[in-house]
């Protein structure tokens, strides 16, 4: 196999990882926004019944991140004034108690955030924290947007 092909296919399987880790970001953000009585819908853990608490799943979302799109995602959402809902909401979600085995992972989006909320002048400079991520911040916005607006 030509080493162009290799090179796409790994490119291929990188972007599916990326479009993986927004779903499940788009997936916890529905579970915490949902109201109270709807929350059972989105519930993950099929073992318990009681006391559902909805988490973030940081760890999973940065394995499925190598090339740091979703960081680049959160220093945007510092670099500019929660304008809108979804803007909030996805901002909230780094205020959530977490799992310990999420708490690490949390912290490099937290990093990302106040990366971004630093460069609230420029807020392209988080491309230059975040080069490896092929889209733009707003691209990667309108996908989540899409993934929680559009029936599937």
């Amino acid at each position: 196999m030509p080493h162009f092909q290799i090179r796409l296919l790994m490119v291929l399987g990188l972007l599916i990882g990326v479009l993986y880790g927004l779903h499940l970001l788009a997936q916890d953000y529905q579970s915490i926004t949902a109201p109270k009585f709807l929350r059972m819908l989105f519930k993950r853990d099929l073992n318990s019944t009681t006391n559902y608490k909805a988490t973030v799943r940081w760890g999973k979302i940065l394995r499925y991140d190598p090339i740091q799109c979703a960081r680049l995602f959160y220093c945007d959402l510092g670099a500019h004034l929660p304008d809108n809902e979804l803007r909030r909401g996805f901002t909230y979600m780094l205020a959530l108690d977490t799992k310990e085995e999420d708490k690490t992972a949390m912290e490099e989006f937290k990093t990302a955030y106040f990366h971004g909320r630093a460069l609230r002048s420029n807020p392209e400079l988080c491309r230059e924290k975040y080069p490896t991520c092929p889209f733009k911040a707003t691209l990667l916005f309108d996908l989540l947007h899409y993934l929680l607006h559009e029936k599937l």
